[in-house]
């Protein structure tokens, strides 16, 4: 999943970069799901791991809390760590993202 590098701190999962975010803005996970568009029952189960979120629904949630998404990964065939910035762009159709909780 994606990794995000600050002050010497490596964060590998969603989870932690998720609380991580909040953390920073002094969030709660209602008020972060308000700006993210995504319900708050989402962010408490990103949070304690019972869903791995897409890469989409973690970087909607980072661009809710201001953040620009940024992935390293490493090359396992030619043993390089890539670091490339993630273009962040509007859904082509222009639709939000469907929630990561199926339909009941």
């Amino acid at each position: 999943m994606a990794e995000r590098r600050r002050e010497g701190i490596l964060l590998t999962n969603a989870a932690q970069i998720i609380a991580r975010i909040r953390a920073e803005r002094g969030l709660s996970m209602s008020s972060l799901g308000v700006l993210a568009g995504v319900p708050t029952s989402t962010i408490s189960r990103i949070e304690s791991g019972q869903i791995e979120p897409t890469l989409g629904m973690v970087r909607r949630i980072a661009l809710g809390a201001g953040y620009h998404l940024h992935l390293q990964y490493y090359d396992l065939f030619s043993g390089k760590l890539e670091d490339d910035v993630v273009p962040v762009a509007a859904d082509p159709a222009g639709e939000p993202e469907e929630d990561e909780d199926p339909p009941r």
